[in-house]
């Protein structure tokens, strides 16, 4: 292709960027979204195979992502974002979901650098004990080889389906064998999956998943990421009972309150759609404001006890083109 030629093509590509983007910011005026994501991996190729794409960015993702949301809104805090307004740019605030380590070592850094907010909702039972969820430590058990004769026992002593057991060199096919085994033992008993996953973590000697008060204490300190309560372990609030609910709830704003000094008001539900006995029983131990996993864009007529949050893999956070139609979509 000529100079001349490229520099045409290079001009009408712009033309049809800067139309694409006035016609997308249109619809947007007034409007406000809750953007939820998990983890941020320290390696673009680790977080995009099978077993880890639905719930973990890499860096560059994570980057493209914020420096597409700035472009096409403004990036606030969770405050600011659940405020009506009439700005021409749309207000997208950032949501973490767990509390997973990797938020300080790989996300906070990014965030610091271009000077983004974000709020993290975290698991207070992480804050005290290293162990880790059942799904992180069993499947990156077997993803790397650490014992994996020793899962597969820990596994079917438990009453739980045995796993694939993994190649000498695990491979995408594994990976994607790996993620449907999970997305298997996810529908088994959760008291029974989290007994296992701990009894695990020590067995293997897997580092700390989760952040540990020092950390949130930094992080907070720094003035742009601010915690909110999950629940206090990672447990779906629906299978439990009434008593078990309030507990999770009470007990994990409680420790939060005593570890940060300015928490959200907010709690964010472990599931993506709360039922309404949970959303009722939150509301009795004090929450006005809680967020449900999966949604759209925040409407007028929201309900308060469960506001829509929009979630954002990797394959939308490396591609401007797929997050733009995704969120236009979420109207």
């Amino acid at each position: 292709m000529t100079g001349l030629a490229l520099s045409l093509a290079q001009d009408l590509a712009y033309r049809l960027r800067g139309h694409w983007r006035r016609s997308l910011i249109e619809p947007l005026w007034g409007r406000s979204a809750i953007i939820v994501l998990q983890r941020v991996l320290p390696s673009e190729a680790e977080a995009r195979l099978p077993h880890r794409a639905p719930w973990c960015l890499g860096p560059e993702s994570f980057e493209r992502l914020l420096l597409t949301l700035s472009e096409l809104s403004r990036l606030v805090c969770l405050d600011t974002a659940l405020k009506p307004h009439h700005d021409p740019q749309a207000r997208i605030s950032l949501t973490f979901d767990g509390g997973w380590r990797d938020n300080l070592e790989i996300a906070a850094p990014l965030l610091e650098h271009y000077a983004l907010p974000a709020s993290i909702f975290v698991n207070t039972s992480w804050l005290h004990r290293p162990h880790g969820a059942w799904r992180e430590t069993i499947g990156e058990g077997l993803w790397q080889r650490q014992h994996p004769t020793r899962i597969r026992d820990a596994l079917g002593d438990a009453g739980l389906p045995l796993p694939p057991m993994p190649p000498k060199h695990p491979d995408t096919a594994y990976s994607r064998a790996l993620l449907g085994y999970l997305l298997q033992l996810a529908r088994h008993d959760s008291r029974t999956l989290e007994a296992t996953g701990d009894t695990l973590h020590g067995d293997l000697g897997q580092p700390r998943q989760g952040l540990d008060p020092f950390s949130i204490r930094r992080l907070e300190n720094g003035g742009l990421v601010r915690f909110g309560a999950r629940g206090v372990d990672m447990r779906a609030l629906d299978v439990q009972d009434d008593a078990a609910i309030r507990w999770q709830v009470r007990h994990s704003r409680q420790e939060l309150a005593r570890l940060c000094r300015e928490p959200l008001a907010a709690f964010a539900y472990p599931e993506s759609q709360p039922s309404l006995r949970v959303q009722q029983l939150a509301n009795r131990c004090g929450v006005s404001l809680a967020l449900a996993g999966q949604g759209g864009w925040l409407g007028r007529h929201d309900n308060p006890l469960a506001l829509p949050r929009i979630a954002v893999n990797q394959r939308l956070a490396e591609s401007p083109g797929r997050l733009f139609d995704h969120l236009l979509g979420q109207l």
